[in-house]
Parts: C-alpha cells; sequence; structure tokens
C-alpha cells in the first residue's frame, strides 16, 4: 500500500501539476462548487423565459391601453366592445354565440 502512494505520488510529482490542478478546478467548478456551471445554465435559461414573458405581458398591456383609450373616446367602440365581452344586446335583437370546438 505504501510502495502505491509512493509510486502515485512520484507520477504527480514529475507530471504536469498545471494540467492537474486545472483538472481539479474544473470537476470542483463543475459539480462541488455551491455556484457550478450547471446551475449558471439553468438560471440563465430561466432569466431568458422570464424576460419573454415580461415582454409579452407589456405588450398585453399596451394592447390594453389602446383600446381603453378608444373606448373613452368612441362611443360606438364601447358599445361594440359591451355586444362582444357581456353579450349585450338591444330589444328585440337575438344573440347568437358560436364557439369553435
Amino acid at each position: 500500500m505504501r510502495d502505491r502512494l509512493w509510486e502515485l505520488w512520484d507520477r504527480i510529482r514529475y507530471s504536469n501539476r498545471y494540467g492537474l490542478a486545472f483538472g481539479l478546478f474544473l470537476l470542483w467548478m463543475s459539480t462541488m462548487a455551491e455556484v457550478d456551471v450547471f446551475r449558471m445554465i439553468n438560471t440563465r435559461l430561466e432569466r431568458n423565459h422570464i424576460q419573454a414573458r415580461i415582454t409579452e405581458t407589456e405588450d398585453l398591456i399596451d394592447n390594453l391601453d389602446l383600446q381603453l383609450e378608444e373606448i373613452r373616446t368612441d362611443p360606438s367602440a364601447k358599445e361594440r366592445y359591451a355586444r362582444e365581452s357581456y353579450y349585450m344586446h338591444k330589444p328585440q335583437e337575438d344573440v347568437y354565440v358560436f364557439v369553435e370546438p
């Protein structure tokens, strides 16, 4: 057992120490560190997903602001919105709702 340890020590002593240190560093950074490579990749993917959702939400808010401004300024738009959204109708009118399968 001692001979094997001395043999391993001699190999390390005469081998490229920088390569060995770099290999151990890569092993440590990819698996055992608190902020490892896999966690960094997952965090970046999650950040991109959240950024896409933020962009979609901002676009939706802009569209809703435009609709709100149109409803505030145009009485016919207000009537159209009420008819389409709440199925309101005038007396003696029938409302037909078509649902896509």
